[in-house]
């Protein structure tokens, strides 16, 4: 996960609740010129990505030979350890693979209640979308890609902690659009190395659109997810 800085143009109803000494501007760049299948690759993300197959592999082959004594809560145990893998080598595609987009005009209200609609399903409660976008305000981006990584960055979320107030700002300012989700501790879930790699795809999507994605711890022990993406000239 990253924390970094908020720009200065965030809505005034997050102002104070973050660290002013390490804040530093959000701007989303325009997307790379040249060569569209270029994949930038980090080495800290392969390094958790062999660590989380390690472990992965090593539980299974524990379990494969536990369960061939015919204990059915073993071999529930292997499944759902095979259905976790496969989830995983999904997300190491997702991450390594060049991807194509298929761009869309998109106002970018809709964007800011696609974003609220997936953090809602993933805690199972409502999200308060506090949106200043002119009706005018678009993106050139591609929808199922957009979805895409706003549902990893959702599916991180505690699905248990019902009745919580989570909310959406949104702003355009310059030539972009700016979407900040402000989440409280009770439903971030615990970091992990899959998590990691979750949020390393969700970056990936958005980079490719000339956005960029931060977060930012707040003194509540929430945090602050911090979206820019440029719009439509």
């Amino acid at each position: 996960m990253r924390k970094n800085g908020v720009g200065e143009t965030l809505a005034t109803a997050i102002q104070g609740l973050v660290d002013p000494v390490a804040a530093e501007p959000l701007e989303p760049s325009a997307p790379p010129a040249g060569d569209a299948q270029i994949v930038v690759v980090r080495p800290q993300v392969v390094e958790t990505v062999g660590h989380v197959l390690g472990n992965m592999f090593q539980r299974m082959y524990h379990l494969i030979e536990v369960a061939g004594a015919g204990d059915a809560a073993n071999a529930t145990a292997l499944e759902t350890g095979t259905r976790k893998l496969e989830d995983f080598l999904q997300l190491v595609i997702d991450y390594f693979s060049p991807v194509a987009l298929v761009l869309q005009h998109l106002p970018a209200a809709e964007v800011a209640q696609g974003l609220a609609r997936q953090v809602s399903d993933s805690i199972g409660c409502s999200v308060r979308v506090d949106a200043k976008l002119p009706a005018e305000s678009r993106l050139l981006a591609d929808p199922a890609r957009l979805a895409r990584s706003f549902w990893l960055l959702a599916s991180q979320l505690r699905s248990d902690a019902p009745g919580q107030q989570v909310r959406v700002l949104g702003e355009c300012s310059g030539r972009a659009i700016r979407l900040t989700v402000m989440l409280p501790a009770s439903v971030v879930a615990a970091e992990s190395s899959e998590s990691e790699v979750r949020w390393a795809v969700a970056e990936k999507l958005l980079e490719m659109h000339g956005g960029t994605l931060r977060q930012r711890a707040m003194p509540t022990g929430g945090v602050l997810w911090e979206i820019a993406l440029p719009l439509q000239p």
